[in-house]
This record gives structure tokens, sequence and C-alpha cells, in this order.
């Protein structure tokens, strides 16, 4: 009987991770059909300068962005959803292998989960 639930907890907790990649998706595909039509609806011409750039990186641009429906803002969000959807797997996954007592694998998907950090780290401080 012991057995079986701990056949059946593990597959819930794949199922979880199933379930987080396919919302992941589905929320990022969301934004992209909309970012899309507006791009259509409301053709613009955007010179992707370093302000430009630095500008539409801050909250307050991101909220009025959306209500303004702003094409740029709804595909940025579907962009960073869909990169972050992987990392949320990771995330996942070591919570899912320390669940399953599986150390060995909480501590190398661990590492994957620093190697990220750190690149997106060094990204951001501009390290090449």
């Amino acid at each position: 009987m012991t057995g079986q639930m701990e056949v059946k907890d593990e597959k819930n907790v794949y199922e979880d991770v199933y379930r987080l990649l396919i919302a992941g998706m589905l929320v990022s595909v969301t934004f992209f059909v909309v970012g899309l039509t507006l791009t259509i609806l409301h053709p613009q011409q955007i010179l992707l300068s370093p302000d430009w750039i630095r500008s539409h990186y801050r909250w307050t641009s991101i909220k009025h962005g959306l209500i303004d429906g702003d094409s740029t803002t709804y595909l940025m969000i579907a962009t960073v959803l869909l990169i972050l959807t992987p990392v949320a797997r990771v995330i996942v996954s070591i919570y899912a292998f320390f669940q399953d007592r599986d150390y060995k694998y909480v501590a190398v998907t661990s590492v994957v989960l620093a190697v990220m950090i750190v690149t997106v780290m060094l990204g951001m401080f501009g390290l090449r």
C-alpha cells in the first residue's frame, strides 16, 4: 500500500511540473497573440536605442503599456514569461526531487539553477 502512495505522490509531482510548463506556455502565447494583434492593428516604427530599451524596463512603463495597449509591452512580457517557464520548472524539479528524497538530483538541479542565476547576474552587470 505504501508503494502505491509513493508512486501516486511522484506522479502528482510530475503532473505539477507538466501543468506548470503548459500554463507558462499558454500564458506567454496569449500575450504574444495580443501583442502581435496590437502590432498588426497599430503598426509603429520603434528605434531600439539604449535609452528607449531602458525606459521600457521599469514597472511603471510596463503598467502603463498594459493599460494603454502598447504592443511592445505585451511582447516583452510574453518573452519574459516564456524564458521564466523553464526556470520555474527547474525550481519545481528541485522541490520534487527533495520530496522524493533524491538528494543527488536535488544537488545537480540546484547547480543548474545556480548557473542560470549567475548567468543572468553577469548579464545584468554587463560582464562579457
